[in-house]
C-alpha cells in the first residue's frame, strides 16, 4: 500500500510540473489564410508548442514533372533523373519562438507547367522544366501574439494572412 501511495504521489508531482510548464509557456496557434484573386484557396491552423518543438503548416496540390540532367565530370558522363513540383504549395515554418512572438519562414508557390527545353552540348544535354506563376521562397517575418500580418509575396494576385494567438487547448 505504501508503494502505491509513493507511485501516485510521484505521478501527481509530474502532472503538476507539466501543468505548470504548460501554463508558463502556453501553446500558440498560427491561423493561415491564402487567397488568389480574392478567393480563399487554402486555410488552416498550426499549433506551436514550445516544449514539444515546432512543426510547419504545409499544404500542396499539384504534380511532379520529371526531367533529366547530364553532368560531365572529366571524361565521365553522369545522367540523373530529377523532378520539379508544379502546382499550389504553401509552407509556414516556425523558425524562432518565444512567449509573445514567433519568427516564421514562408514559402508559397502557385505555378503551372509551360514546357520542357533542352540545354547543354550535343554529347551531354539536359532538360529544363519551365513554369510560370508565383514562387516566393523563404520569406521571413515576425508575428506578435494577437497580431494579424499580410505576408509580402511580390504578386498582387495573392494574399497570405497569418494570425498568431494563444491556442485554446
Amino acid at each position: 500500500m505504501n508503494s502505491i501511495s509513493k507511485t501516485l504521489g510521484a505521478i501527481a508531482i509530474c502532472a503538476s510540473a507539466i501543468a505548470n510548464a504548460s501554463a508558463a509557456s502556453p501553446a500558440q496557434q498560427v491561423d493561415v489564410s491564402f487567397y488568389k484573386d480574392g478567393h480563399l484557396v487554402s486555410a488552416g491552423t498550426s499549433i506551436i508548442a514550445h516544449e514539444f518543438g515546432q512543426s510547419p503548416f504545409a499544404y500542396s496540390s499539384g504534380t511532379h514533372v520529371g526531367f533529366g540532367t547530364c553532368h560531365l565530370e572529366g571524361a565521365t558522363m553522369r545522367l540523373q533523373s530529377e523532378s520539379r513540383f508544379v502546382g499550389l504549395s504553401l509552407v509556414v515554418k516556425p523558425v524562432d519562438v518565444d512567449a509573445n512572438r514567433v519568427r516564421l519562414s514562408v514559402t508559397a508557390q502557385d505555378t503551372e507547367f509551360v514546357g520542357k527545353r533542352d540545354v547543354g552540348t550535343a554529347d551531354c544535354h539536359s532538360e529544363v522544366v519551365d513554369v510560370k506563376g508565383l514562387e516566393a521562397t523563404n520569406v521571413t517575418l515576425d508575428v506578435a501574439d494577437g497580431q494579424s500580418v499580410d505576408v509580402p509575396l511580390g504578386d498582387a494576385h495573392y494574399r497570405l494572412v497569418l494570425k498568431l494567438h494563444h491556442a485554446d487547448l
